[in-house]
C-alpha cells in the first residue's frame, strides 16, 4: 500500500497521523544557538514559554536530509511506494530536502514529493485527503492529480499583529516591503502562490474581524472553514459565533496553529482557512 509522509508544518495531532497512517517528519525551530525538532521537543506550549524568554525572534529550518532518508527506508520496508507532502518551497526549503532524500533510492522504489504551496490546516487538509485517498487504493498518479486540482481551492489569510515575525523569515528586501508600505496600520496577510504576502491594511483588530469575515463570505460555496488562531483569544469566539450564525450548515472548525507558523506570524494572529471542494 503507498504510504504516504508531510511534516510537522501540517500541524497534525498524532491522533490523526495514527488513525491515517501518515508518517511525520519534524522541522527545525530555532532560538538563538539552540535549535528543537517541532512536535517532539518543542510543541505550542514550549514555543510560546521559549518565545517569552529569548531575545531573538525563532526561525525555522527544514528536517535535516538524513532523518527523512531514515523515514523513507523505515517505511519502505513494507511498500515500494511513498507520497511526500510538505510545506510550501516558497516558504521553507523541506520539499527540497524531500527530493534529495527521494533520489537516494532511484532505482529501488518510487518515492514521488509533493509541494503543497501551503502550510499548516491547509497542508493538512492536502495530507488527510491523500490519505484517504490512498486507503480507497487509488494509485500515485491518481492521487497527485487530485492535489494538483484541489491546492488552487484551498485560501488562508491572516491578520498579524507583528509583521516582523514575517520580515525576519522573508527573502531579503520582500520583508521589509511589508511593513514600510503599511505606516501605522498592520497588514492582512494571504497564502498566495505558496508565499504569504500583504493583501490589506488593517488599523485595528476589530477590523480585522471584519475583513477576515467578509473573506469568507465572499465564496459562493466552500466545503470547510477553519479558523487559524496563535494563543487563544476572545477574538476567536467571536468570529467563531459570526461565521456560525452565517453559515449554520458548514463545518467550522477552530485550528491552533503550531511552531511552524507561528515564526512566519508569531504568537498572536488570527486567520481563516477555506477549503472550496472541487
Amino acid at each position: 500500500m503507498l504510504k504516504i509522509v508531510t511534516d510537522s508544518s501540517s500541524d497534525m495531532s498524532p491522533s490523526l497521523c495514527a488513525e491515517l497512517g501518515v508518517s511525520v517528519v519534524p522541522v527545525r525551530i530555532t532560538f538563538g544557538a539552540k535549535t528543537y525538532h517541532d512536535g517532539v521537543d518543542i510543541d505550542r506550549t514550549t514555543f510560546y514559554q521559549h518565545l517569552s524568554k529569548s531575545s531573538a525572534l525563532p526561525t525555522v529550518e527544514p528536517p535535516a536530509l538524513e532523518q527523512l532518508q531514515d523515514t523513507y527506508s523505515r517505511l519502505l520496508k513494507g511498500t515500494d511506494q511513498i507520497l511526500s507532502i510538505h510545506s510550501s518551497s516558497r516558504l521553507n526549503k523541506t520539499t527540497l530536502i524531500a527530493q534529495q532524500a527521494a533520489k537516494s533510492f532511484l532505482g529501488h522504489t518510487r518515492i514521488t514529493v509533493v509541494d503543497s504551496r501551503l502550510i499548516s490546516w491547509g497542508l493538512e487538509t492536502v495530507v488527510i485527503l491523500a490519505a484517504e485517498a490512498a486507503r480507497k487504493g487509488s494509485t500515485t498518479e491518481e492521487i497527485v492529480r487530485l492535489l494538483r486540482g484541489l491546492i488552487p481551492h484551498i485560501y488562508m489569510v491572516f491578520f498579524t499583529e507583528n509583521p516582523d515575525y514575517l520580515e525576519r523569515q522573508s527573502h531579503p528586501g520582500r520583508g521589509r516591503m511589508i511593513t514600510d508600505n503599511l505606516p501605522g496600520a498592520r497588514p492582512l496577510l494571504i497564502m498566495e502562490d505558496g508565499e504569504i504576502v500583504p493583501m490589506d491594511k488593517i488599523r485595528t483588530r476589530g477590523k480585522s474581524l471584519d475583513r477576515l469575515f467578509e473573506f469568507v463570505a465572499e465564496f459562493a460555496h466552500f466545503e470547510q472553514v477553519a479558523i487559524l488562531q496563535g494563543r487563544a483569544s476572545d477574538d476567536t469566539q467571536l468570529l467563531f459565533q459570526r461565521l456560525a450564525e452565517s453559515f449554520p450548515q458548514k463545518r467550522l472548525d477552530v485550528k491552533p496553529y503550531g511552531p511552524t507558523l507561528a515564526t512566519y506570524l508569531g504568537p498572536d494572529a488570527l486567520g481563516v482557512a477555506v477549503y472550496e471542494g472541487i
